[in-house]
């Protein structure tokens, strides 16, 4: 076989023929399930590898994939054979993400066919994605390895995450609903005590209706005290309750509310004594103001159901009115993953008879959005037998939770089911595995390790209380429960295996080609997180006013494929109504204002929009209708119960931002830009410009190092780049400190009055500077550049200036491959493929004093490459990253300096090294200010 492909190929040569690699399609071949979809050894397959370097290399990022190990293939369109190794099961060993020479790989540039397969194994649940990557230049060059990311415990670790007391703003429903036989540990959160803990189980948030009404159903079998926790947009929180301590359970006396079906609260009602408005307090405790609810599985009436707890808020948007409200019909259950802030998906469920009586469906489904690593659990609480005569065992397990557990009385009537309800809820899972439908991997029981399901995308999930293992509920610890997990529909359908999403378009900057008008499906620019919390994916982009005055428009993108797309849906587009309205605050009543309260409907389609007017296509782009200003979109893709897709958006404006800050050399920093102007929502966070470049006063190699002067600011002006740094409270240090690339998050807020009249009132120490005048060589990316490169030119090609990205040594390629050098913070040449995201910003220094009017002359320029590596000649394609010095103003100050010329060097000292304000050590101090046994010099 060898020989005949290469005979081939020098025939295809002597005949002329070319094989142009970069247009080619390139495939894994395997016959596992990859990203939720099962493949196949075929040309094509269901898993296709990207290209978006413009050269011959390829990958795929594997995100969901089978337990402990897979096999593969690799197949090109127009390749009359498969790449395979040259023996079976040969092995990949997983190099490190990010390998520029991977330790690792295999070289068969001409080994074809297909009898063997590559072999990539791993301990299940280690890595968070696997990359595939394929470099299919003919010759010595061509080559498969692989690379991949391990988890981290915020990552879907094999301990659960601990619920964060950072909770996300919102509305949540907080009570002592969790039994106290839920063991905890490593194995699920454990269970709740006599009263609220209102750092544990915030899971239950309440969800925007229309009208502001906020809402969330909860069992009415549950014994419980319950609250509203409100948490603002800088973490502030109220707690809030009843105005008396209000009872709410089931038939017991005659002034028990709600009765069946019944409802119960101030919603539209003048208060009364007996009956007031929600009361609020910043104080974290039960006090007097909160329900007290009684399990309704009483063995009297017997109506079971559950309970909606809504409320509405006044006119400074604080709960008010609030009401309950009992269902008899409908009994919810809940599924949980184990992501750091992540919020329950209530599964509802019907009874199939007997009007308030009958038995429930328990069929209670859901569609859910599956990143393929997380894991999950099951929130449940129905016995499914705890009839003592014929379950015994069972009812035994049972009692020990609930005592007083007896048959539902209201389902018992028609002896077809004999199940009960505990008066708290536990946590269900399958011992940690994957899901199948073998070994009892698709049955849950409490306190077991949660379930992992390998799919990636929107799936239908179905948890069936009645379809579990008695075996399984008669073990210790299970309480008598057991249930069923359910796949429903085609799981393996690619129209909805979602790996990323994104906002493409000409209304989200970097996603589109304003030159040519044309949206670009690869662009990052737009990507949007999943949000756990509210249980769809989110972005927040700052929007300028041009993209509302003049129409702009955009689509929800999976997997960066123009053909897997959400746009306007086809019969509001026939019928012109229903969509997203011009404007958002206008009077268009037959459109949506996109708002949380009117939410506007898209459709699913496995085609690509139009490039021009006349495609019909096109009229289903989706119209942004927001003015200049921060807005957060939130998109929830969904499907119904006949698999149906049901997905929607919203658009809300904020005033506040959330931004991650990074943890680099001992303080968190970024850089960033807003369309608006900005300035810290606490003290906790600073403002920098960058003034200054100071060149080395001798550049003698491409070591010679520069420094730049960051000058502390009131707050970020509108469209101008600066750097934050924040501080964390030391009170929220956790054990141990940070490690170097850690993310915590900062608050900014607009800022909407006392504004500087000139930038150099801006200065902090403006004082001081009385003589200077203002430059900033950060530059703003309020919208993402995805094509920046690392210098501009004129038209002869001459270097106008070059950029810089902001970050730590030991983070850079360099630093990877030497493991030489001290860390410190700096700004590091982009390579020619730099990109710079959204809000945030890059260093543009001049190449010459004469660029820009003179102002490098003033205030610095770099006329070399100032690079850690490479050939000095070698300027524009150096890929290496050039070497930089921060100096702060505000720690430029306080106490006296000395000259570090005057400083003798004494090598009986037991540090006579010099360091930076920043703590970094440094061989030979230049100009700035030093740190030199503990004293402070300036040179």
């Amino acid at each position: 076989m060898k020989k005949s492909v290469k005979s081939l190929l020098t025939l295809l040569l002597l005949l002329g023929v070319t094989l142009e690699m970069k247009a080619a399609d390139v495939y894994l071949l395997t016959d596992q399930t990859i990203n939720g979809t099962v493949g196949k050894y075929a040309v094509p397959s269901n898993h296709k590898l990207k290209n978006t370097s413009g050269s011959n290399v390829y990958s795929l990022q594997i995100t969901s994939m089978p337990e402990g190990g897979f096999w593969f293939r690799i197949g090109v369109s127009g390749w009359s054979n498969q790449m395979q190794p040259t023996v079976n099961d040969a092995p990949l060993t997983i190099n490190e993400e990010g390998t520029q020479n991977p330790t690792s790989y295999s070289i068969d540039s001409d080994c074809y066919g297909s009898s063997n397969a590559w072999k990539v194994s791993y301990t299940a649940g280690e890595y968070e994605y696997l990359t595939v990557n394929v470099d299919i230049t003919e010759g010595s060059t061509r080559r498969v390895w692989i690379e991949g990311k391990k988890k981290t415990s915020a990552g879907g670790s094999d301990e659960p995450v601990a619920q964060s007391t950072d909770v996300e703003p919102g509305y949540y429903l907080v009570g002592n609903f969790f039994s106290e036989h839920n063991v905890g540990g490593d194995v699920n959160p454990g269970g709740d005590g006599a009263e609220i803990d209102y750092t544990k189980h915030v899971y239950f948030k309440f969800e925007q209706q229309k009208d502001n009404i906020y809402a969330f159903s909860i069992p009415a079998c549950l014994t419980a005290h319950a609250q509203i926790l409100a948490v603002d947009d800088y973490g502030n929180k109220m707690v809030y309750g009843p105005g008396r301590k209000f009872g709410l359970h089931g038939a017991k006396n005659v002034t028990a509310l709600p009765a069946t079906n019944g409802t119960v609260g101030t919603m539209g009602e003048t208060p009364t004594a007996d009956c007031s408005l929600l009361v609020g307090s910043a104080t974290l405790a039960e006090g007097n103001n909160y329900w007290d609810l009684e399990t309704r599985n009483d063995g009297a009436i017997d109506d079971d159901g559950m309970y909606t707890f809504s409320f509405t808020l006044d006119s400074e948007g604080k709960p008010s009115g609030w009401q309950v409200k009992h269902d008899a019909k409908t009994r919810v259950s809940y599924i949980l993953g184990d992501m750091e802030g992540a919020t329950a998906q209530p599964l509802f469920d019907k009874r199939v008879s007997g009007g308030d009586t009958g038995r429930y469906s328990d069929n209670n489904v859901a569609s859910l959005y599956f990143n393929g690593r997380n894991k999950y659990w099951c929130i449940g609480y129905v016995v499914n037998n705890v009839n003592s005569d014929n379950a015994k065992e069972q009812y035994d397990q049972a009692i020990k939770a609930t005592p007083d557990i007896h048959v539902t009385a209201s389902v018992n009537v028609n002896h077809d089911d004999n199940s009960g309800t505990h008066d708290k809820l536990f946590f269900l899972g399958n011992g940690g595995y994957p899901y199948n439908t073998s070994d009892k991997r698709n049955k849950v029981r409490p306190n077991q390790k949660p379930f992992t399901l390998n799919l990636y995308g929107i799936k239908r999930v179905q948890f069936n209380a009645n379809k579990g293992d008695n075996d399984l509920a008669k073990l210790d610890d299970s309480y008598g429960m057991s249930a069923e997990i359910e796949l429903k529909g085609d799981n393996n359908k690619a129209d909805f295996s979602i790996t990323t999403m994104s906002m493409i378009g000409d209304a989200v900057g970097g996603t589109y080609d304003a030159k040519t008008g044309k949206w670009d499906y690869n662009s990052k620019a737009g990507d949007m997180e999943y949000d756990a919390n509210e249980r769809c994916f989110s972005l927040t982009i700052s929007t300028e006013e041009e993209k509302y005055t003049t129409p702009h428009y955009f689509r929800f993108v999976a997997n960066h494929d123009a053909a897997q797309n959400w746009g306007e849906t086809e019969v509001n587009v026939t019928n012109k109504t229903g969509l997203a309205r011009h404007r958002y605050d206008g009077a268009d009543d037959d459109n949506h204002s996109c708002m949380a309260g009117d939410p506007n409907d898209v459709q699913h389609r496995t085609t690509a929009r139009g490039e021009t007017e006349a495609d019909s296509e096109i009229r289903t782009d989706i119209l942004w209708n927001r003015p200049a200003g921060i807005w957060r979109i939130k998109f929830y893709p969904g499907l119904d119960m006949g698999g149906n897709d049901v997905s929607y958006y919203t658009i809300t404006g904020t005033k506040v931002v959330k931004m991650p800050f990074t943890y680099r050399v001992r303080r968190f920093i970024r850089t960033y830009s807003n369309s608006v102007a900005m300035e810290p929502a606490k003290d906790n966070v600073k403002v920098y410009a960058a003034y200054m470049y100071e060149p080395p006063t001798e550049v003698k190699d491409l070591y010679s190092q520069g420094t730049v002067y960051l000058r502390e600011l009131q707050y970020v002006p509108a469209n101008m780049g600066v750097v934050l740094v924040g501080e964390v409270p030391e009170g929220e240090v956790p054990a141990g400190g940070y490690k170097d690339g850690a993310k915590v998050d900062f608050y900014l807020k607009e800022k909407t009055d006392g504004f500087a009249d000139k930038y150099e009132d801006l200065w902090i120490k403006a004082a001081q500077y009385t003589n200077d005048t203002w430059n900033n060589y950060l530059k703003p990316t309020v919208s993402a550049i995805d094509k920046l490169g690392n210098a501009d030119t004129d038209d002869k090609g001459t270097i106008l200036h070059r950029y810089f990205g902001l970050g730590n040594f030991h983070s850079t390629k360099y630093y990877k491959e030497t493991k030489t050098g001290d860390d410190y913070i700096g700004f590091f040449r982009f390579t020619e493929n730099g990109k710079s995201g959204a809000n945030k910003a890059y260093l543009s220094i001049p190449a010459n004093k004469t660029v820009d009017g003179g102002v490098g002359a003033t205030y610095g320029y770099i006329d070399y490459n100032g690079q850690l590596l490479g050939n000095v000649a070698d300027t524009n394609n150096n890929q290496s990253l050039a070497k930089m010095a921060v100096i702060f103003d505000d720690e430029d100050n306080g106490g006296t300096t000395t000259a570090v010329s005057e400083v003798k060097m004494d090598t009986a000292d037991a540090d006579a090294s010099f360091y930076t304000l920043q703590g970094v050590k440094v061989s030979r101090p230049v100009k700035g200010v030093y740190i030199h046994n503990g004293k402070k010099f300036i040179k």
